[in-house]
């Protein structure tokens, strides 16, 4: 559907914010790259890149573990993609395991077992803390939404608004408008639609057609 279109595209067009502080240097990538994994079609490539550029960082479990989730990803797919990841989130370090996590929440969506999804978002923002933490529950917003629990996941987005970094605004505002329309929340949606109108997207004339849509109710 065009509105699931809106809310996909132009998830690239700002920069992930930096983070303060040192950060095991895995982590540190997919917080740079957080959105791609998350958002991107070339999601798959992105990740086994990361993976694949820190196969031999640290201790010898990490690389190894490392290598064994880019195996996975390349080799496997569905339920099995699924089983083998579980299995390596168990036998596998801290450091891996938001990586892993990240991987089972993407699989799970694209199998549509979504209540799943939200289970392994939960999970990385759990285990990341703050450096991922935006980024699980914009999706774990979006598997909510997919799952017809747009209610749910507007509350979700709702909360995510009053502390959004700046490069996150476009994503989170374009999943706002979806979710409330499902959610039959027209104000809701009217407020997000308004503040992407004042972005340059090159689906700009669509969302403007949604603002008149949405005031002539």
């Amino acid at each position: 559907m065009v509105e699931n279109n809106t809310e996909q595209q132009g998830s690239h067009e700002q920069v992930t914010p930096t983070h303060s502080g040192q950060m095991n240097p895995f982590i540190e990538a997919l917080v740079k790259h957080q959105k791609n994994i998350l958002f991107g079609a070339a999601g798959l490539i992105v990740a086994a890149a990361i993976y694949a550029g820190f196969n031999t960082y640290s201790e010898k479990a990490e690389g190894s573990a490392t290598a064994k989730l880019g195996t996975i990803l390349i080799e496997t797919s569905g339920k099995e993609k699924i089983a083998q990841l579980e299995t390596l989130l168990g036998d596998s370090p801290s450091s891996v395991k938001p990586a892993i996590l990240i991987e089972l929440a993407r699989t799970s969506m694209i199998n549509a077992d979504y209540d799943k999804a939200v289970e392994y978002w939960d999970k990385v923002a759990a285990e990341t803390g703050s450096n991922l933490e935006f980024v699980a529950q914009l999706g774990k917003a979006k598997s909510l939404t997919m799952a017809g629990k747009a209610k749910e996941a507007l509350a979700v987005l709702q909360g995510l608004s009053e502390s959004a970094p700046e490069s996150f605004t476009i994503p989170l505002n374009r999943q706002l408008a979806v979710a409330a329309e499902q959610a039959q929340d027209d104000a809701a949606a009217l407020a997000a639609y308004e503040k992407l109108a004042q972005e340059n997207l090159p689906d700009k004339q669509f969302i403007e057609y949604k603002v008149a849509q949405l005031k002539n109710k």
